[in-house]
């Protein structure tokens, strides 16, 4: 209940128009899923291109 009045007091002081913001803006709907899914395809992709050069397929040579 403390935190509550503290709470009020401040939304009192800082209108919501001027609170200063921190760090990025939140994102809109949907921008999280899409980062998501861009890199897990990323990932997918450089897994596989990996996995197909004939690189992968020799042995390491020790330095």
């Amino acid at each position: 209940m403390r935190i509550e009045r503290m709470n009020n007091r401040v939304g009192e002081i800082i209108p919501v128009g001027k609170r200063l913001r921190v760090g990025k803006p939140l994102p809109k709907r949907g921008q999280i899923k899409s980062k998501i899914a861009a890199n897990a395809l990323h990932s997918i992709v450089s897994v596989l291109s990996r996995a197909s050069s004939p690189r992968h397929h020799q042995s390491p040579t020790k330095a």
